[in-house]
């Protein structure tokens, strides 16, 4: 009887291990290897032998890595402990139902570590959610917990050594895994955006969502597994947040540079990020990583594989229009991100060149942003096509920034005074279905920065140089006063400005 158990928990093994790939399998060898370590009576036998036998969960816990918080190692050994005692066995409710509360006399098996690292990284997102459920300890209503260090983990691996400082120096956090000053982990804005997801992506009204059922579970103690796995099979970015968890903790690879390559195409890793500004601590003065990672999903993905440079900071760069759209002409793909000075942070995304013309141009790629109070993107909507606009020294038509809606109510717009803008949404900026990103229709700008994600594709030989204005062109109205006032002809207005466009060779 008990061989008759053991071949049947042989052939059960080497099943589910055929899923993994030779690499894979040696790394979850060796994984099983590292956790039993610690237990004598299988340190010296081979892994074959040990599958029946069991580790227990502080063995486990104690060779988990540090960026892990409680939560989820608590909640990954649980899991390891129910497909031990679980897995080819009939179980009644009574006794699945008792394996979900935590004991620590409960042994994890080799086929039981492996069948679960099996149900959470290689079946469908519906296997994968039952899984999930029990991981994230959600009996217990603590939804916004398991989220919280899904994120504070996932982005850690995802993050880790995308800054690269004026130097050439990989900027890193000193204490991977805690909230520090430079990674920011905290990703509040980032759960709620995950929690409402499904409803977002469908734009149905945010109310009556999964928060009811939180609050619901923390008043009757428990969570309602259906509406879980619901939210997470519809819940693509959380699903793509945890699977990094996944990859780097259990399943590590060493990975060449076209691997890496495919990894950022997929947005599974951070694209380098490179600021050519010593004195700015953190790669960011106005995102965390847990923004950019959501940004960064929604770049169409040949903008992922390239360095992303921040070419403008107002924090260094001051509030000059002309330095501010040196910064964007003809550069290529670009963020444009502001702080109005009542703390709001938004921002938009165009996929084509900045250039200078009275008209709108762009295309779908497009989109607007929020970040704070409210983590939010606003794609294009196809409605029209007022993409993005540029324009300066003009005396017809408006004079500035803009992305979205129609002249004098347009999603974000900035004045050519690089000090002014407004965010005008009535309800909704009809190019990107967008609110109102500010926090007042009419803003003050406080900080910009302006990121390069994609460089021009552009021949610098069709890139033009731009007319030269004179100081006084902006001005034409007070010129025309100035002249009748003195009844003088105002020679230094022929004096012409410095070129819009730079060149090191001029």
């Amino acid at each position: 009887m008990g061989n008759h158990a053991s071949k049947a928990s042989e052939a059960l093994f080497h099943e589910i291990f055929s899923q993994f790939s030779k690499e894979e399998q040696a790394v979850l060898l060796q994984k099983f290897g590292e956790f039993a370590s610690d237990n004598i009576d299988l340190r010296d036998q081979k892994f074959g032998k040990a599958r029946d036998a069991g580790i227990t969960a502080l063995s486990i816990k104690k060779h988990l890595p540090s960026v892990l918080g409680a939560h989820l190692k608590d909640g990954f050994v649980q899991y390891f402990q129910i497909q031990s005692a679980s897995i080819g066995k009939q179980l009644s409710s009574e006794k699945l139902e008792k394996l979900l509360q935590p004991s620590p006399s409960l042994h994890i098996t080799q086929l039981g570590f492996i069948s679960s690292i099996h149900n959470l990284a290689k079946t469908t997102p519906s296997d994968q959610s039952q899984a999930a459920f029990i991981v994230g300890h959600l009996y217990q209503g603590s939804l916004k917990t398991f989220i919280q260090e899904v994120i504070r983990t996932s982005l850690v691996y995802w993050f880790e050594g995308a800054y690269i400082s004026q130097t050439g120096q990989v900027r890193e956090s000193k204490n991977k895994g805690k909230q520090n000053s430079f990674l920011d982990l905290d990703g509040t804005n980032l759960i709620d955006y995950l929690i409402l997801f499904p409803k977002l992506k469908h734009g149905e009204p945010e109310e009556d969502s999964l928060f009811n059922l939180i609050k619901e579970a923390e008043i009757e103690g428990h969570f309602n597994r259906g509406s879980f796995m619901d939210w997470y099979i519809k819940n693509t970015p959380f699903q793509h947040l945890f699977n990094i968890l996944l990859s780097y903790v259990f399943l590590p690879k060493n990975l060449p540079q076209d691997s890496i390559k495919m990894l950022r195409f997929a947005n599974s890793i951070s694209p380098e990020i490179y600021s050519p500004y010593k004195a700015l601590p953190n790669f960011s003065q106005l995102l965390t990583p847990s923004d950019y990672y959501v940004l960064n999903s929604h770049l169409p993905p040949d903008c992922r594989v390239t360095t992303h440079t921040l070419l403008f900071s107002s924090v260094r760069d001051g509030d000059s229009w002309s330095t501010f759209i040196n910064s964007i002409l003809y550069q290529g793909s670009t963020y444009i991100i502001i702080k109005d000075k009542e703390g709001y942070i938004f921002g938009g995304f165009t996929y084509e060149d900045w250039e200078l013309k009275p008209k709108w141009y762009g295309n779908g790629k497009n989109f607007l942003f929020s970040i704070k109070p409210k983590l939010r993107l606003y794609p294009s909507t196809g409605y029209n096509d007022h993409y993005q606009y540029l324009n300066y020294g003009t005396k017809t038509l408006p004079n500035g920034l803009g992305m979205g809606g129609q002249f004098d109510f347009c999603g974000l717009w900035i004045n050519s005074d690089i000090i002014n803008g407004h965010s005008k949404a009535t309800p909704l900026s009809s190019t990107y279905s967008s609110a109102q990103l500010s926090k007042k229709q009419e803003f003050k700008v406080d900080e910009i920065e302006v990121w390069l994600v994609k460089p021009t594709e552009k021949d610098p030989d069709e890139i033009p140089k731009g007319p030269k204005g004179s100081a006084l062109d902006k001005n034409p109205a007070e010129l025309e006063l100035l002249q009748m006032s003195t009844n003088r002809k105002m020679y230094s207005k022929d004096v012409r400005d410095p070129s819009l466009f730079i060149y090191e060779d001029e």
